[in-house]
């Protein structure tokens, strides 16, 4: 368990200190007896780009120089793997036992780098940004099991949400001068918290927007809008601490004074961040508040979070929500109309509804920041609604 905690306070290291990504990516690499860890961004029409650790430097630049990516298997398939499988996936879930002992990515690449297997997670720090986090690891140490790939979720959600604050700045130096000076030029708003929840913190816009989204209450920040304070609060809450955020952080929609909506993404400062933001040893927690556009599809992490969905799923649901048609959202998501068909028919069953119209509405209410009940909390509501009919019906 400390082992994880430490691994977890280090992805948070670099939340503000994007120089310290190697370092965080080593110790990940470590919770695996892996290689390191290496970090890619996604394009369909580029060439990759990466956040690497340091035993993977060789790696990298030999699947760089030579093109591996045109040949890999992994990333070929990992668009429509994360639809399909699932966030997280292996070697046996991108390629069947015959390819791995034929293709050359297996037979070539990884046995000149040291590798033997992969295993990837899909995360999305921002909406336009898919990025894949990989851990590889020597043959003689056996391919991943279930409980390292639940344990890469997991892990997974802490690094989207790190990448989601770092990415916004990953070009400034350490230096605390001009990471102000960078954070102040960010579009969204930006808070740090002391330990009883009061201000020590803001940015430029989150200054110019902070009265229209919060007020203050005995000192402590909290929204405007009363009926979100108590999950608010939980957010919070769960930032606190680095070493014990053992759970998937969670993000919430914040109503402002003037009807629009804002997502609320709270993040761990640790000693390293407040070092670059020169906030002193009060700042506890950052708040990352970004205005939701009216005209976009809904974030699919919010939807991921809200409805218990993969994430390849939620990218679905929010195309499809948002009224964009299955052959464009098929082309969108660089899969066939077929897959497309056969995960929204999985998006319906878990949503329990079984038309696209419903799925409007569903999307259309958590944009409001409206969230689902549980499915417990549904199932009781369901079960009450029942038993009042019958009453009724005798009555």
């Amino acid at each position: 368990m400390k082992a994880f905690s430490d691994t977890v306070r280090s992805i948070y290291d670099a939340a503000l200190a994007p120089e310290l990504w190697p370092a965080a990516l080593s110790k990940i690499g470590g919770m695996f007896d892996a290689e390191g860890a290496v970090v890619i961004f996604y394009s369909k029409d580029s060439e990759a780009d990466f956040i690497y650790s340091d035993e993977l430097r060789e790696a990298v630049r030999v699947y760089a120089d030579e093109e591996w990516r045109k040949r890999d298997i992994h990333a070929q398939r990992a668009l429509k793997m994360h639809l399909t499988v699932g966030d997280v996936f292996n070697d046996f879930s991108v390629a069947t036992a015959e390819e791995i002992e034929r293709l050359p990515i297996f037979v070539d690449f990884f046995p000149r780098v040291g590798f033997g297997w992969l295993m990837s997670c899909m995360v999305l720090p921002d909406a336009d940004v898919l990025v894949l986090l990989s851990v590889p690891r020597a043959k003689d140490k056996g391919p991943f099991g279930a409980d390292e790939m639940e344990r890469l979720s997991l892990l997974g959600r802490h690094v989207e949400q790190s990448l989601r604050l770092s990415l916004r700045f990953a070009n400034l130096e350490a230096d605390e001068a001009m990471l102000r000076t960078g954070l102040d030029a960010v579009d969204a708003g930006i808070y740090a918290l002391g330990p009883d929840g009061h201000l020590v913190y803001a940015n430029a816009a989150g200054q110019s927007r902070f009265s229209g989204l919060f007020t203050t209450v005995a000192g402590r920040v909290l929204p405007q809008a009363e009926d979100v304070r108590p999950r608010f609060a939980a957010l919070v809450q769960a930032a606190s601490n680095a070493e014990k955020m053992s759970s998937s952080p969670q993000p919430c929609v914040l109503t402002g004074r003037d009807g629009g909506k804002t997502v609320v993404w709270a993040l761990p400062v640790t000693e390293a961040g407040r070092r670059h933001i020169g906030a002193g040893p009060a700042a506890q927690v950052l708040l990352l508040a970004v205005p939701i556009a009216g005209d976009h599809p809904v974030d699919p992490t919010l939807v991921r979070d809200a409805f218990n969905l993969t994430l390849g799923e939620a990218r679905l649901a929010a195309l499809i929500g948002s009224g964009t048609e299955v052959r464009e959202a098929a082309a969108k998501l660089g899969v066939t109309e077929g897959t497309v068909r056969v995960v929204l028919k999985r998006v319906f069953r878990k949503l329990g509804i079984n038309r696209q119209s419903q799925l409007v509405l569903q999307l259309s209410s958590l944009r409001q920041g409206r969230y689902p009940a549980p499915p417990a909390a549904r199932d009781e509501a369901a079960q009450g609604s029942m038993e009042s009919s019958s009453r009724l019906a005798k009555e």
